[in-house]
């Protein structure tokens, strides 16, 4: 019944794709490998899904120099696992953009946003850890998103969301962020400011200071630094270095992150290395971008017994 519910919603949406001049159109990724791990000492196997979603995306020009934006985005599981298993549980909004820049309404609008830079890894898509401020996310209830005109390679971008906090009180506690990013030939760098109040006054805050440069064609690195501080006041400050080289079909691609004070305890320190590749099947110009890839994650904390993981799977875009 679900399944058929979102597609007459999409074929509703072509077909007033078809009688308008401005576009609506589906887009998305299906991802799936099979990963090997080793949980509580015991080593397991399985087909998991990598990130596998589907998007309705549009816009409309609806006089006077403004345009009506829209995204729906659904994560789906191709393991057939559950979670959010809902239509519309990723990065959902509406929008207008003019002269004044644009704004947003919806979920998944985070300013701060998640990361700048990670070496576009699958499965082991990470950013260094935070104060987990939802901003537009999680389990929150929506947010307000206004992103300025671009600015001679500058874009500036705030975000506001009424969510509640997790000790069940009747007082909801609101999150707000803040960035800015400028990029300009093969430079590029971030600096994002987010917060959220509690109900006994106390407030936890995260920012982040990323660096992007790209030394030739085909290979980026780049520098992610984020501090961190939670509502009793302990901090925690998280360090991520990314590199991808890509010239043609085949990739390759490199993360290391560490956090001390890991998980706001005093003294703990957690590292992760990553480790990945892929290589192009489809033709650049193909409708249908088909790669494989293969990923490996190596996370120790403290004196911890370190785990691994392993995943090997195929990626199709459209």
């Amino acid at each position: 019944m679900k399944s058929s519910c979102i597609a007459l919603m999409i074929m509703g949406a072509f077909s007033s794709a078809a009688m308008a001049e401005d576009f609506i159109k589906l887009t998305g990724k299906a991802e799936i490998g099979f990963h090997a791990f080793r949980e509580n000492g015991v080593s397991k196997r399985e087909f998991q899904d990598a990130g596998s979603e589907l998007n309705v995306v549009g816009q409309a020009d609806i006089g006077n120099g403004l345009t009506a934006l829209l995204q729906v985005n659904t994560d789906v599981k191709l393991d057939n696992s559950k979670g959010s298993d809902h239509f519309a549980n990723g990065d959902t909004f509406v929008g207008l953009r003019g002269d004044f820049g644009t704004v947003k309404l919806g979920r998944g609008i985070n300013a701060y946003g998640d990361g700048y830079f990670k070496a576009n890894f699958y499965k082991y898509d990470i950013s260094p850890a935070s104060a987990g401020i939802p901003s537009g996310g999680g389990d929150n209830r929506g947010a307000f998103k206004y992103e300025a005109p671009l600015l001679d390679g500058l874009a500036l971008s705030l975000s506001y969301a009424p969510g509640k906090d997790k000790t069940e009180s009747s007082r909801a506690t609101d999150a707000w962020a803040v960035s800015g990013t400028y990029e300009k030939g093969r430079f590029g760098m971030r600096l994002s400011q987010a917060g959220q109040s509690s109900v006994d006054g106390r407030s936890k805050q995260d920012t982040l200071l990323a660096f992007k440069l790209q030394p030739q064609p085909g290979l980026t690195l780049s520098l992610e630094l984020d501090r961190a501080r939670n509502e009793s006041g302990q901090r925690q400050f998280a360090s991520a270095t990314y590199a991808e080289y890509k010239p043609a079909r085949l990739g390759l691609r490199a993360g290391y992150l560490t956090a001390s004070d890991a998980g706001f305890v005093v003294g703990s320190r957690q590292r992760t290395a990553l480790l990945g590749m892929d290589y192009d099947l489809s033709a650049r110009d193909s409708r249908f971008q088909a790669r494989l890839f293969l990923e490996a994650r190596s996370d120790k904390l403290d004196g911890a017994e370190r785990k691994r993981d392993l995943i090997a799977g195929v990626h199709i875009g459209f």
